[in-house]
């Protein structure tokens, strides 16, 4: 029992740690450490009370189901075009940021050690082609390369965050920089990308039975790991940047700054020649393996929409891994800095699925007792505004 719970935690977290490790430094620069671990804390507390309606949904089902199965079940085929049209936008926006993240910072990897000097339009190319051919494997074989990758992205990152701790000057350390109100709430729906386990709740439901126990310790756990490592990586990352290069840090804090030219500034705080190879493996990976993880659920989606018409698996397989793929790899060629804007128009999305439909199922299923003692009407309630709010910044603050 003891195993089965690590695991789950451990799916949970692996879910969390992506791209947010980039993302999370680059925005949090203008706000300062003290304000970002405040807005930090609140954004996990707003991604896992609201996740507790999903979880318990599911636990009064007879097995997993899915945000729009959910919707259909409980409320009809409005709340389940909703859910199933939310994810998708969802999977297809943090495509579109993890393949322009991970061009940019090749890239400039490439550009800084072989002096070589490619367009981003072709390396966008390059990844595009190699993730459709990725999607085209079994899925065994995908997720099992994935999970290797995800479990050596642990390990350096954990090098990385030791590293960087004792490269710090514990005597200049950007404590609070612009923490206006405006630069505070327009950082919201990029923290709140940042997550997206939501997703995986009914996947959690099915390894874990009806064992309410278990199912809350994963979620708590599985989410609050990724948020302690959030919060170091991204105090690390601002500090030996201030310390490094006070200009550049101004720079990143006005959101002047590529991902890319971002990852090259890291890699440069220190002259080891280890620490600049891992700055930039990490960089790549963190990127890629989210970009895996939600190429291969677009890919299932798109398989089972397709099968009544398409009969051949070989070419249903590849017409899904085109479709996955071909959308993304077009928004990331034409909106500039893709990175940071689709990843926060991703956050706006994430409301949806984490917060708004699964209160407003909970509500309308009519359950009076639950198994989760903690949720309560209007906490739920105060999270939806929150979430609403949320939604407002990015329709009307940042765009």
């Amino acid at each position: 029992m003891r195993k089965k719970t690590i695991t789950s935690i451990l799916l949970i977290a692996g879910t969390c740690i992506g791209s947010g490790t980039i993302a999370f430094p680059m925005v949090l620069a203008k706000l300062g450490i003290i304000p970002a671990l405040i807005i930090m804390t609140i954004i996990w507390i707003l991604n896992y009370y609201p996740s507790l309606s999903l979880a318990e949904l599911n636990l009064r089902s007879e097995k997993g189901l899915s945000l729009g199965e959910l919707g259909k079940k409980i409320s009809g085929k409005g709340a389940q075009m909703i859910g199933e049209a939310s994810v998708k936008v969802i999977s297809y926006a943090l495509l579109t940021t993890y393949l322009y993240g991970s061009s940019s910072i090749i890239q400039k990897l490439l550009e800084s050690h072989l002096n070589c000097n490619f367009s981003i339009y072709f390396i966008e190319s390059i990844i595009a082609f190699v993730g459709i051919t990725l999607l085209l494997f079994p899925l065994k074989i995908v997720s099992a390369v994935n999970g290797m990758i995800s479990s050596c992205l642990l390990i350096g990152f954990a090098l990385l965050l030791g590293t960087m701790v004792v490269l710090i000057d514990y005597t200049k350390i950007p404590w609070i920089t612009n923490a206006s109100t405006l630069n505070i709430i327009s950082v919201c729906p990029i923290m709140f990308a940042a997550y997206g386990y939501q997703l995986i709740i009914h996947i959690l439901r099915n390894y874990c039975g009806k064992d309410a126990v278990m199912i809350k310790k994963s979620i708590l756990f599985g989410s609050l790991i990724p948020t302690l490592l959030y919060m170091l990586w991204s105090c690390s990352s601002l500090c030996v940047i201030f310390n490094a290069n006070p200009e550049f840090f101004s720079q990143v804090a006005s959101g002047k700054v590529e991902v890319g030219e971002f990852v090259k500034q890291l890699a440069n705080v220190s002259s080891l020649p280890d620490f600049q190879i891992l700055v930039w493996l990490i960089s790549i990976l963190a990127i890629f393996t989210s970009f895996i993880g939600f190429g291969l659920g677009l890919v299932e989606s798109w398989n089972l929409t397709i099968q009544e018409s398409v009969k051949n698996s070989v070419f249903q397989k590849l017409c899904s891994s085109i479709i996955t793929i071909i959308p993304a790899y077009i928004i990331a060629a034409i909106v500039p800095n893709a990175f940071v804007k689709v990843f926060s128009f991703a956050g706006a999305m994430f409301v949806v699925t984490g917060i708004l439909l699964p209160v407003y199922l909970l509500l309308k299923s009519g359950i009076e007792t639950f198994k989760f003692n903690e949720l309560k009407k209007l906490p739920l309630l105060i999270c939806v505004l929150l979430g609403l709010c949320i939604m407002a910044v990015e329709i009307f603050i940042n765009n």
